[in-house]
């Protein structure tokens, strides 16, 4: 069987995608012992891929692998969880920076772009917030800072969209579901990537987690293709967090007006946009 085969029958796709899922499955069944073996040999086996094959799958696969080889390997150095975050995340920009290098995936696929950014923004802001409610009322995660001071809530806001935002987003969504939808279909590949994000928070060992992170994953994908715009979809990810490790523990009750107020605000910016490009013809959303 030669190489278009291969793509052809999406086996190229179907074996690595597996390889993540029983990894992580058997993470979730708390067997990390025997997942990270698989991780390793999944690793391998799409860098041999791709030095042989000239296919975009595999890079993109890579990532997945890779970032979770790289969460179990790294040390601790902080007995504070939010600061084990960057060191995880920030070595995660390496490949990143290869795989734009090298041209696996384009600029405007990845969404590097501030287009449309500050139009966005409070769709972001309202989006994140809502979902890191609803995911607090899933695991019901500790304050992750030790105080609510300003220095923790800043190092807080930083690590979320600056490393985890930014890292996360462009494995799952500028680079996995790019590739997913290239090869099978927009929905598809938008599910696959949301499941795939889904399964790969199988850490936290409980079924409706990875239920609700999948969901979740359909929204930032959603997000991606009305705004083809990485710092926004890292911006939304980064609220929900901000939401579900410091806001909500600290004080639920504000979140109805971080919700509700900036997807007003986003509603009145639409309803502008619209009579202004009804007003003045084929208008375009401008930084």
């Amino acid at each position: 069987m030669n190489a278009k085969d291969i793509t052809r029958y999406n086996l190229d796709l179907i074996l690595p995608v597996f390889l993540i899922l029983l990894a992580e499955l058997l993470i979730f069944l708390g067997k990390p012992n025997a997942a990270m073996p698989i991780h390793a040999l999944n690793l391998i086996l799409l860098i041999l891929s791709s030095i042989y094959i000239n296919n975009r799958i595999y890079p993109a696969l890579m990532l997945m692998p890779l970032f979770r080889l790289l969460n179990v390997a790294m040390p601790v150095f902080f007995d504070l969880t939010l600061y084990s975050y960057s060191m995880v995340y920030a070595p995660m920009f390496i490949p990143i920076y290869f795989i734009m290098k090298d041209g696996f995936v384009g600029r405007a696929e990845a969404g590097l772009t501030f287009k449309g950014f500050w139009f966005y923004l409070p769709l972001a802001i309202s989006v994140g917030f809502a979902l890191g409610w609803g995911e607090y009322n899933v695991i019901h995660p500790q304050l992750l800072t030790p105080g609510a001071n300003i220095k923790d809530v800043l190092i807080l806001i930083v690590t979320m969209i600056f490393f985890v935002g930014i890292v996360e987003e462009f494995i799952f969504r500028s680079s996995l579901q790019t590739v997913l939808e290239e090869r099978l279909g927009s929905i598809t590949g938008l599910l696959l990537a949301s499941v795939i994000f889904g399964f790969m928070h199988s850490g936290y060992q409980m079924p409706l987690e990875l239920l609700y992170v999948s969901f979740a994953g359909v929204i930032f994908g959603l997000l991606f293709w009305l705004t083809k715009s990485l710092p926004v979809i890292s911006l939304a990810h980064g609220v929900t967090n901000i939401s579900l490790f410091l806001v909500v523990p600290l004080d639920s009750a504000i979140l109805i007006y971080l919700i509700v107020v900036p997807a007003l605000i986003f509603v009145f910016y639409a309803y502008v946009f619209k009579r202004i490009s009804g007003v003045g013809g084929s208008g375009k959303v401008q930084n």
